[in-house]
């Protein structure tokens, strides 16, 4: 059996595009991926009906919308329901695949998870937005216990596990009591990336934040920080990604450009920065940052959660404290003051993505488990779903 006769069915939540016509939109660089090494046969996503969804969300409505978000994705019974509706997906599938890979984990592989062969790929848990960021971890009392065995189910009966950072690697082992040999980081792929960076240049003072949650992605000390970067370098312009509306006034150099949905068009945002910059409180992963990379930005981010691991501290860039806007606003104004330590950061950066941060790249750290549970199919049902 060649690699390419490996059938891979994916399950997903969130919609993929057409990752064969469409290869870099979000979310669809794993399965492409896949695709180029092994053969992905489909994808399902069980999504609730239209009138269970709208229950749902009006069940759990809530003023604040990142919390309203977190109920909706998070509801126990909607777990079921989605693991529900992937039985009957995965049913229509049967003898069609040879095993599952499953992106994060607001579902199940159906209800006969424990007699299938799947493998998960995920940047986070409920555990570590409870303990880091409480506001994407809404459920109490039994309600929470029920959604955290749900989790702890789904993950031990995986074949492998495949988390991106070493960061949700301990949480999945230490938290949900995972084998550690089935726990193998893998890392995540930039989603965007050039190939080249001859006519880059780092001489324009743009500092880019791309982020929809501002609040949690450290956009209220970036605004803080901004006012003494713009003091020290009154050129400097700080582009904002994501927020629908602007937060900062635009008269110190910020321009608020909204959530942008054509690719392209953020790609050229990054090809025209000089840096980038987001400061996350909490970050499970940040594939943007690897985004970035892939256009020769040097990242500023925080120095907690899975940012050490994507950028290294006075090589790709630069890591500083949550919430300290003094060193943050230092930080800026060293790299956009100094735009040959700027462009020696960038290259770098780009360097380091395209030699072990594209998608392929996870792919191949993935590719022997994947090639031993179909060689040893045996091996799967005596030792893991015991």
């Amino acid at each position: 059996m060649t690699t390419k006769d490996i059938r891979i069915l994916g399950l997903a939540l969130m919609p993929i595009a057409n990752f064969r016509a469409d290869p870099h939109a979000k979310s669809t660089g794993l399965y492409a991926a896949l695709d180029r090494r092994f053969s992905v046969v489909g994808i399902i996503q069980p999504e609730l009906p239209y009138v269970e969804d709208y229950y749902n969300k009006l069940r759990h409505i809530h003023l604040d919308r990142v919390e309203w978000r977190a109920r909706i994705d998070l509801d126990p019974r909607a777990f079921k329901r989605r693991t529900v509706i992937a039985e009957r997906e995965l049913q229509k599938w049967h003898e069609q695949y040879d095993l599952i890979m499953q992106l994060h984990t607001l579902v199940a592989p159906g209800i006969a998870s424990s007699a299938r062969v799947y493998t998960l790929h995920t940047d986070n848990t409920y555990i570590l937005s409870e303990r880091y960021y409480p506001k994407w971890a809404p459920l109490r009392g039994a309600q929470r216990d029920e959604w955290v065995g749900l989790e702890r189910q789904t993950y031990q009966r995986a074949a492998f596990l495949f988390p991106r950072s070493e960061f949700l690697r301990r949480s999945l082992i230490d938290d949900y009591g995972c084998d550690p040999d089935r726990v193998i980081r893998v890392g995540g792929g930039a989603n965007l990336a050039t190939p080249s960076l001859e006519a880059k240049r780092y001489d324009s003072q743009i500092a880019l934040f791309v982020g929809g949650d501002f609040e949690r992605k450290g956009g209220e000390t970036l605004l803080a920080a901004w006012k003494i970067v713009h003091s020290k370098l009154p050129d400097a312009k700080l582009w904002v990604v994501g927020p629908k509306r602007k937060v900062g006034d635009e008269d110190e150099g910020v321009r608020w450009f909204g959530k942008i949905a054509d690719r392209q068009a953020l790609a050229d945002l990054y090809r025209r920065a000089t840096i980038f910059v987001m400061p996350s409180d909490f970050e499970p992963w940040g594939h943007v940052f690897l985004e970035a990379m892939g256009y020769g930005l040097a990242c500023v981010g925080t120095n907690h959660c899975a940012m050490p691991e994507i950028i290294e501290d006075g090589v790709t860039g630069r890591l500083v404290p949550p919430r300290n806007k003094e060193q943050l606003a230092a930080e800026l104004v060293a790299l956009l003051g100094q735009p040959e330590e700027a462009e020696a950061m960038g290259r770098r950066a780009h360097r380091h993505v395209l030699t072990g941060h594209t998608w392929d790249d996870v792919v191949d750290r993935m590719a022997p488990y994947i090639e031993q549970l179909v060689a040893n199919p045996e091996w799967v049902s005596s030792e893991i779903k015991t």
